[in-house]
């Protein structure tokens, strides 16, 4: 029986480390599970996603990969078991676009929707880092008004001041509620699964990884190859550290391919991550106790769906009361020490600068006067 998973995310819920690992384990998993994970590079999953999307990701759409949706199709429909397609952008896709995609799958006899969801009070500091890697500049209390605003709901009521909350990206991705809902009605709920994302200290055979197969009913361990633990979490002090660069570092002074190779590629992913670092920054009490009532109503609805739910919804709850994790904004002190860090490590990481025309002359002149001296030394003895 022809059977095809869509794992749709959501962002900052381990997608990466999921993706990379089925793509090194491919193999394996096609020889002993029968599943296939489609593409000719782990990057086509990225690219049939953007392209069922095209005016939502308009500068990611490039022409010359219009081909690998339809390549990636031949591949499923040519698979009479079981195969997946993995991004976390088809979690922005709308209606008609699932639609589309549901009419392209047809041939299947089943088609089934994975989503794998983590609690509010890890994915907020973790979108919001996301964030602020990417040029944006609101502070993490900043970022969590404007998510519950967005929401229909601020802690403590309007902004200091009254001022009007700029909107962040939130909601388009991790609204669950909303993006299952869509998904469900073209696959039916039966045929939603819901993969929760276990807490630190989770028993062995319970990992993410581990859940995520249990929904496609794959044994994990043929899958033997491993992938790197990468560190992509940034310190309190790196993050503020990062997010006060980026107000001197907006579009209008740099352009993005400068920033994308330099702060992204360089200073981020070479040394900010290799650096000594500490937790991130975590929920106040007045956003911990607005983020638990926002997560039991979010869960509530998930329950009441009848979603298959892989780990446990208690996974998805979030304390009201403070926990070791929130830690506070970072002092200006700690910024100040991550900020003379970087810049040591990038000056030890630069080239040495050429020798320009000016500096060889002055080198020149040097010269020529201590071998004067010397001449004159000489001639007065």
């Amino acid at each position: 029986m022809s059977v095809v998973y869509v794992h749709i995310g959501l962002p900052k819920t381990g997608t990466t480390h999921l993706q990379d690992r089925l793509w090194r384990n491919r193999d394996l998993a096609l020889q002993s599970s029968g599943l296939l994970y489609p593409g000719n590079v782990i990057s086509d999953h990225f690219h049939a996603a953007v392209h069922l999307q095209p005016e939502r990701y308009l500068d990611w759409v490039d022409p010359a990969f219009a081909g690998t949706w339809p390549k990636m199709l031949g591949q499923i429909r040519a698979w009479p078991q079981i195969s997946l397609l993995s991004h976390e952008l088809y979690s922005t896709a709308t209606g008609e676009q699932i639609e589309r995609l549901m009419a392209d799958l047809s041939f299947a006899d089943e088609v089934h929707v994975i989503a794998t969801v983590r609690d509010l009070a890890r994915q907020l500091p973790s979108v919001w880092q996301e964030n602020v890697k990417n040029q944006r500049r609101a502070s993490f209390d900043e970022f969590v008004d404007s998510v519950a605003y967005a929401a229909g709901g601020l802690a403590h009521g309007a902004p200091v001041g009254g001022e009007p909350i700029e909107e962040e990206p939130f909601w388009e991705f991790q609204d669950y509620i909303g993006i299952l809902e869509r998904w469900a009605r073209c696959v039916g709920p039966e045929r939603v699964h819901v993969v929760t994302v276990p807490g630190r200290g989770a028993p062995a055979g319970d990992t993410l990884w581990d859940r995520f197969l249990r929904v496609m009913e794959i044994d994990p361990t043929p899958l033997r190859i491993p992938v790197p633990s990468l560190n992509s979490s940034l310190s309190a002090a790196q993050a503020e550290f990062l997010r006060g660069l980026n107000r001197r570092l907006q579009p209008d002074v740099i352009e993005w391919r400068r920033y994308e190779r330099i702060i992204k590629g360089q200073l981020i992913g070479e040394i900010l991550f290799e650096a000594p670092s500490g937790p991130p920054q975590g929920l106040s009490a007045k956003h911990r106790q607005w983020a638990a009532g926002q997560s039991e109503r979010m869960v509530d609805a998930v329950r009441a769906a009848g979603y298959d739910v892989v780990g446990d919804l208690t996974d998805l709850a979030v304390s009201p009361q403070h926990v070791a994790s929130d830690v506070p904004a970072p002092t200006d002190t700690a910024v100040l020490d991550v900020a003379l860090d970087t810049v040591a490590a990038m000056v030890l990481a630069a080239p040495l600068p050429k020798v320009g025309p000016r500096a060889r002359t002055r080198a020149a002149n040097v010269l020529r006067r201590v071998k004067r001296r010397m001449i004159a030394a000489r001639r007065s003895r």
